[in-house]
């Protein structure tokens, strides 16, 4: 996993957002609220796919193939779904 460190400056508008989200209790802090947002575009531009898209996926797997899966047929099929993205 990458990490980065990023030294943000916001002002105006965007400032204002961010700092209400955070009093409004939406966000613990203004780098959680920022780290959802970026999460966020990700997932608007098709970068990656929401974790609950994967487990409403994996049981539709489930229901097809009408057995329970080992848990190599798992990782296989969580594989597969993330190469769809």
């Amino acid at each position: 996993m990458v990490k980065e460190k990023l030294l943000v400056r916001l002002s105006g508008v965007a400032a204002d957002i961010l700092n209400e989200l955070v009093r409004r209790g939406f966000f613990a802090t203004r780098s959680e609220a920022i780290r959802m947002g970026i999460l966020r575009l990700g997932e608007d531009f098709g970068f990656f796919k929401p974790s609950m898209h994967y487990w409403r996926e994996l049981g539709e797997e489930i229901k097809r193939v009408g057995r329970r899966m080992t848990h190599g047929e798992i990782v296989e099929a969580l594989g597969r779904l993330e190469q769809e993205t």
